[in-house]
């Protein structure tokens, strides 16, 4: 039995496309309350963790002070870099063939960056706690252009990259200088401007944007010490990736890795990246063997998270006097 052909205007309403009226599937537990969220999720004997961040951009750490924190009732735990590098977790790797520091490991390389962590009862007591911690910076020179970033003279952010030559993508040519991409047919498109009637060329500025999502990042972590077994509830848009770095770093299979996605309140991207808080959540929850949940707070979420944009293009094409593009 042959299909009827529909008309040009009939399938388009049949499609029900751009501008048209969608059927909505998951509103009704919305509105109704019924939404789990990572920061909904309870368990049994459940810490909290909370971050100390840093105020200032670029310094070296001179000395941490815990003991006023961990003199507070309901806290169990204050960690930084020092007790984190043992276990060979202070380092972790990122999304783009780099490294990051989990907690600030002598340095402070950017403002909020994570310097601590403090593991208490519930997160009022955690952010008291936070607040105890004294920690000396000596304040370095701080980068806030990306082009003053590459001069001759520009403050060394990243110690652990000065005088290194490869990266993770090719050759790097400054301290400062992460990667470099190239993608494409480099000889084809040179010829393409050397022959070419008309050349144009602009540079670009796309301003820094921030992705606000409504709920923050957070994760509840559970580990269990009997069984070897991890489960982390995460604010993820990339469950099966971070579940391979959480492998790679805790060294425990990822047959043994469980991560759940639950509900997420907007990502946007921002949700991508694998945050050192969720590192320190699952750190946390291994070394004390009790499930332990970290949410941020807003401002954490605007001063810390997985930012977008503050790109500066150069691009420029290759045509013929009549418009058509050849490079």
């Amino acid at each position: 039995m042959n299909a009827p052909v529909l008309s040009a205007e009939a399938r388009e309403l049949a499609l029900a496309g751009m501008g048209a009226s969608r059927l909505r599937k998951e509103d009704a537990r919305f509105i109704q309350g019924k939404g789990n969220y990572v920061d909904d999720i309870k368990m049994p004997g459940m810490l909290h963790m909370d971050i100390v961040r840093s105020p200032i951009a670029h310094g070296r750490i001179v000395k941490i002070n815990k003991e006023a924190a961990l003199a507070i009732p309901g806290v169990h735990a204050v960690l930084t870099a020092d007790d984190l590098k043992p276990l060979k977790l202070h380092w972790m790797p990122t999304l783009a063939g780099d490294v990051a520091a989990v907690l600030a490991d002598e340095k402070v390389h950017f403002q909020m960056q994570e310097v601590a962590i403090v593991i208490a009862d519930d997160r009022y007591i955690a952010a008291d706690a936070v607040e105890a911690v004294e920690v000396e910076y000596e304040e370095l020179p701080v980068v806030l252009d990306p082009y003053a970033a590459l001069q001759p003279g520009a403050p060394v952010i990243r110690d652990d990259l000065a005088g290194k030559t490869e990266g993770a993508h090719g050759k790097r040519d400054h301290h400062n200088h992460i990667f470099t991409w190239d993608a494409g047919d480099k000889s084809a498109a040179d010829a393409a401007f050397d022959k070419a009637e008309v050349t144009v060329s602009q540079h670009m500025y796309y301003p820094r944007v921030h992705p606000c999502p409504l709920e923050t990042c957070g994760c509840v972590a559970s580990f269990d010490p009997i069984k070897g077994d991890l489960t982390t509830f995460i604010t993820s848009q990339a469950p099966h990736i971070v579940r391979t770095v959480v492998s790679m770093l805790s060294g425990i299979p990822e047959s043994k890795v469980r991560i759940v996605s639950p509900d997420i309140g907007g990502g946007f991207g921002n949700k991508v990246p694998i945050y050192p808080g969720y590192v320190c959540a699952i750190v946390a929850s291994i070394v004390l063997g009790r499930p332990v949940k970290w949410v941020e707070d807003r401002i954490e979420n605007i001063s810390s998270t997985g930012f977008a944009r503050d790109y500066h293009m150069d691009g420029e094409l290759a045509a013929t006097a009549d418009g058509k593009i050849t490079g």
